[in-house]
């Protein structure tokens, strides 16, 4: 990294690593870099750091208004590191943290652009099996409405080769309540699985938080497996039954149920309609600092 990226903030870690907010002090501008925690092993041998740049290569190839694009990466005496463009705005979690439900118009953009992005990295073979309200940036459009951009595309692939545990070391820094079932047994379904956790999310902002926050990952995992969720317009009776119904192929269960690409979704995706009634019943819990936070132990 040497005195390119000077760190300015920590603004957040985990299990994967850290991500800090960077000033590129080469091309004088305001970057993210993200530290992965790795084993001192791994990027010390000349195999796996080649096929760590080669996913980071891949990464950089996927140019959309509506994904975080990376723009560096390397490997120093610290590890292997990512950097990506510094986006201001409000994470989902905290928007809705704010608001407590998300408008149903607004809840149409946020999957419409969600799904373009998608389209996009499944193109060149990229799947978002981390997508969460944590994961998504939310702008203020100056015409009112926010634009959305995903970030955290690449762990699908960088997790599991930082990782010692490879797929189940990814299924440890997701959010057990919206993650699918497979991705638990550490066998991902491509574009199955991010569509699964995209419905699980748009459950979660439209009813104000998810059933299934801070449970253990292993519960979690029994009830995504179960298909017990609870009725989503026993949370939202204004909720249009067509939205409700295409969510509801999302978070399918059975993989093979739900869409096989992105564009099969975008297809049978069906237009805005008007609330009409509103909600009746009490809200779930929000997401919270603590549900953020879960105990993944099993």
């Amino acid at each position: 990294m040497g005195d390119r990226y000077r760190i300015e903030l920590e603004l957040g870690s985990g299990r994967a690593g850290a991500v800090y907010k960077a000033f590129d002090t080469e091309l004088n501008r305001q970057v993210a870099l993200r530290r992965f925690d790795t084993s001192e092993e791994n990027f010390h041998d000349e195999e796996w750091c080649k096929r760590f740049s080669d996913v980071v290569s891949d990464l950089s190839r996927i140019n959309h208004a509506n994904i975080l694009s990376v723009l560096d990466s390397g490997i120093d005496e610290d590890g292997p590191y990512l950097v990506t463009a510094h986006v201001e705005g409000l994470r989902l979690s905290q928007l809705m943290q704010q608001t407590g439900q998300m408008e149903l118009k607004e809840l149409y953009c946020l999957a419409s652009q969600s799904l373009d992005a998608l389209q996009a990295a499944e193109e060149y073979g990229y799947f978002h099996h981390a997508l969460c309200p944590t994961s998504v940036i939310a702008i203020t459009k100056p015409a009112g409405g926010y634009h959305y951009t995903l970030m955290d595309l690449g762990h699908s692939k960088l997790i599991p080769l930082v990782s010692s545990e490879g797929e189940v070391g990814l299924s440890k820094t997701l959010d057990p309540a919206l993650m699918a079932p497979e991705l638990f047994e550490g066998k991902p379904e491509g574009i199955r699985s991010t569509l699964y956790m995209l419905g699980q999310m748009l459950y979660w902002l439209a009813t104000g938080g998810h059933p299934l926050a801070g449970l253990s990952l292993e519960l979690a995992h029994a009830k995504h497996k179960a298909g017990e969720i609870p009725f989503l317009r026993s949370y939202r009776a204004d909720f249009p039954e067509a939205f409700r119904q295409w969510i509801y192929w999302l978070i399918q269960p059975e993989a093979s149920k739900r869409p096989g690409a992105v564009i099969d979704a975008i297809k049978q995706f069906p237009t805005f309609q008007q609330a009409t009634t509103q909600p009746v019943l009490p809200q779930p819990v929000r997401m919270d600092a603590k549900a953020l936070r879960p105990d993944y132990k099993v």
